[in-house]
């Protein structure tokens, strides 16, 4: 890395306003308050109920150690905020309870507020008389300890949703943990990409006093949704001469924006400001939610389908696509435009130690081809959008060539419905003729955070409408929307379940720094030749997005873990999950999707393998501490007096003595292990939590309408110029980061559009430019 490390500062992307309605009273957010204060608790010298001067000396030694922070007020600053003092954190949840929590689930939290500050129904939740946030510090600390461990569900529930809400949004928001961390909130020595001026379509404000007409655009083929593979058909599409029109319900953000904050980018760029749970909470999901989608901010992960999973598509689902040389062609064109390789690649520590880890344990791995167009890419922030447009996704590779094709474009258009023409085929088959919805404008400064204007709008479509709105229900939840009636409709949801652990190091690892995800574990892909297992890779380590899944015990034990992070490297077990779950709209609000997915056993097992290897990876390359992102699992911490790789460096270079060097068989670390491994037997904990970037399958493709929702051309069924075009239609979990699949699948099912229609299809794949 450069000698000068020199940051720099986006333009700024402030949040719109939203409708609070004051949905708490005054007394449900003392309680609130009362419950986030403890879990980010203020920690001084002066409260007498606070721990004792030695315990706190104890952590501010541990956190300087850690940071190399010597700034005195800094660190009393840091351990005295509490998470209510950062006004970005109240406003954060004011804005959670407002727009990103579903009806239901508002409601369920507001009785439960409503109970703790009654004092009798507080004594239900809390063993005391007293309500909740009239108990001391300590008090408060001891009951929410209590809930984590309860033998009812109901109070590792209401530990969970408070636990996770809380970490969540002052990882976001503190003024003081990225000062005692050293971590810059923007990429060291970025520059910005010049970026593509795409032409986006604007509809007028109707003129006062006018009645709500719609504003019409015709096109020959609309496609809704401009992520990785809407992005692929609208270029396939364009080429072949006609009109296009690509919808997208997020709006475009320019590279001098890029990456944004943690506190806005989870909002602008990302489904329900950044995560949606499933019904039971165990699942958190992440979904792009903007131009480009998914593309704008994935970890550049290019891997092609594997073999194994191809037989089965092709086999298990009658899809003889998955084997034929044509798919294999879209899967090569698709990484060709993108510059897709791993030439050059250069490792950050974390993907290294993954490498280093696995070769000398005998563990297959690789480094993971990036869509980098051939160069090296050091960005840890991309998933928060990639400002210098090194990473060739959609809004630098197909969504350009689409543009010099003659595409136009639409942010900020919010589908109601597929439309579709009065008469029938002779068949009986509907036809897709366009789609209604309602258009948002950017403010008058270009932004969303000031005044905007809606209108209805209807789109038509002469030749067919390509539906790629995502597999996180934007596809399945649109076509219901329009009539569609198919038993498998947002069913069989996959989502590539995810587990984490986390080593610290005796050495700053700068975890935010480099390329995200360059390297693998394929070592458990296919456990027992059953086609389904896991993989092993590194993770974005960015605070507010990892930090949230550490487990907590209390106030102040968690500020002296976060403290920790810049000596972090952390790593996932993915499993290519068999077990499935589906979504549906919720009853309240049609356009707000819901799910249903719990962790099959089979799939907790896979995972488990994983973590176990991933400990004993984290081991060998010399962590301190090993912590496992499932409740009920203790870090494993080596003793001081043992030698780590890095404090061997450190001694070397001092002449001093390190301690004993301990080896893979060392005892304390494999009595901690045999833990870890009982889960690959018997699944891990019921309130093991997990995350998911990834989302396929509900839409499949198949070979019948009683099998699936799309034939192997894309076409929805009983319909005709209705296709979907996203990883909506896999037929199975791809096993793989599923860009370059869906991409391919979404180029075959261009190509075949163009084809019906009677048109040349290109083979050429376009090369990524701006």
């Amino acid at each position: 890395m450069s000698s000068q490390r020199r940051t720099t500062q986006q333009s700024p992307s402030p949040l719109s306003p939203f409708q609070d309605d004051q949905i708490l009273t005054d007394s449900q957010w003392t309680t609130l308050a009362s419950i986030v204060d403890t879990i980010i608790s203020p920690e001084t010298q002066t409260s007498g109920e606070n721990p004792k001067k030695t315990q706190l000396k104890a952590a501010v030694d541990t956190i300087k150690h850690n940071t190399n922070v010597t700034d005195e007020a800094l660190l009393s600053e840091y351990l005295a905020e509490s998470a209510t003092s950062c006004p970005e954190f109240r406003e954060a949840i004011h804005r959670l309870l407002a727009e990103q929590i579903h009806t239901q689930g508002r409601k369920e939290l507001l009785s439960v507020l409503d109970a703790l500050t009654n004092a009798r129904t507080s004594w239900l939740l809390t063993g005391h008389l007293t309500p909740f946030a009239q108990l001391s510090l300590r008090q408060r600390e001891k009951v929410i300890q209590s809930w984590a461990t309860a033998r009812l569900q109901i109070f590792r529930v209401l530990f969970r949703t408070f636990n996770d809400m809380t970490k969540a949004y002052w990882t976001r928001t503190s003024p003081t943990l990225g000062r005692v961390l050293s971590y810059p909130y923007t990429p060291i020595n970025h520059s910005y990409g010049k970026g593509f001026d795409f032409p986006f379509v604007v509809f007028p404000p109707l003129p006062q006093g006018s009645t709500l007409v719609p504003a019409t655009f015709e096109t020959d083929v609309l496609i809704i949704g401009s992520g990785c593979t809407g992005a692929v058909a609208a270029s396939v599409i364009a080429r072949s001469g006609l009109e296009v029109l690509v919808a997208e319900k997020g709006y475009h953000w320019k590279p001098n924006h890029l990456p944004m904050s943690e506190k806005n980018g989870m909002v602008h760029l990302f489904a329900n400001g950044g995560v949606t749970l499933s019904d039971t909470g165990k699942m958190g999901i992440l979904a792009g939610s903007c131009f480009g989608g998914g593309g704008t901010v994935n970890w550049s992960a290019s891997l092609q389908l594997q073999p194994f999973v191809r037989q089965e598509f092709a086999k298990k689902h009658n899809l003889p696509y998955f084997e034929s040389s044509a798919f294999q062609h879209d899967m090569d064109a698709v990484c060709e435009t993108m510059g897709v390789g791993t030439q050059a690649i250069k490792h950050n520590p974390g993907n290294q130690m993954l490498l280093d880890g696995a070769k000398k344990l005998g563990m297959k791995a690789k480094p993971v081809p990036q869509n980098t167009g051939g160069e090296a890419h050091q960005c840890g922030y991309c998933t928060l959008g990639c400002g210098s447009c090194g990473k060739k996704g959609p809004t630098e590779s197909w969504l350009p060539d689409a543009a010099r094709h003659g595409a136009k474009f639409v942010e900020g258009f919010q589908c109601e419905k597929v439309i579709f023409a009065a008469d029938k085929t002779q068949d009986g088959k509907q036809i897709a003729i366009g789609a209604q919805g309602v258009w948002t404008s950017r403010d008058e400064s270009g932004g969303v955070s000031g005044k905007v204007y809606r209108r209805p709008v209807t789109i038509y479509a002469r030749r067919a409408v390509v539906v790629a709105a995502g597999a996180l229900g934007g596809t399945a939840l649109l076509l219901e929307r329009s009539g569609i009636q198919n038993p498998h409709l947002g069913k069989h949801l996959k989502l590539h379940p995810v587990n984490t652990l986390f080593g610290v190091f005796d050495r700053d690892i700068m975890p935010w720094e480099g390329g995200i995800l360059t390297s693998v574990v394929t070592e458990y892909e296919n456990i027992n030749s059953t086609g389904y297992g896991c993989k092993l890779e590194c993770v974005t380590m960015l605070p507010s997005m990892v930090l949230p899944l550490m487990q907590w015990k209390s106030g102040l034990e968690w500020k002296v873990h976060a403290a920790k992070f810049k000596r972090m490297a952390g790593w996932i077990s993915l499993a290519r999950d068999e077990g499935e779950g589906e979504v549906y709209a919720d009853p309240v609000d049609k356009y707000r999707v819901r799910v249903k997915y719990d962790t099959s056993k089979s799939d907790q097992k896979n995972i488990a393998v994983g973590l176990v290897a991933l400990a004993k990876i984290a081991f060998v390359e010399g962590a301190r501490e090993i912590h496992v992102g499932a409740a009920g699992v203790p870090p494993f911490i080596r003793r001081q007096s043992v030698r780590t790789s890095s404090s061997a460096i450190y001694a070397s270079q001092t002449g001093g003595n390190a301690g004993d060097t301990a080896s893979i068989n060392d005892p304390e670390f494999l009595q901690w292990l045999s833990r870890l491994e009982l889960l690959a037997v018997n699944g891990l904990p019921g309130d093991a939590g997990q995350v998911s970037a990834h989302q396929m399958g509900t839409a499949r493709m198949g070979s019948s309408p009683t099998n699936s929702v799309v034939n192997s051309r894309g076409a929805v069924w009983n319909t005709q110029s209705l296709f979907v075009a996203d990883t909506s239609v896999f037929p199975g979990a791809s096993g793989v980061n599923p860009m370059i699949t869906g991409m391919a699948i979404a180029r075959g099912i261009a190509r075949g559009i163009v084809e019906d229609l009677g048109l040349p299809s290109t083979q050429q794949a376009p090369t990524a430019k701006l």
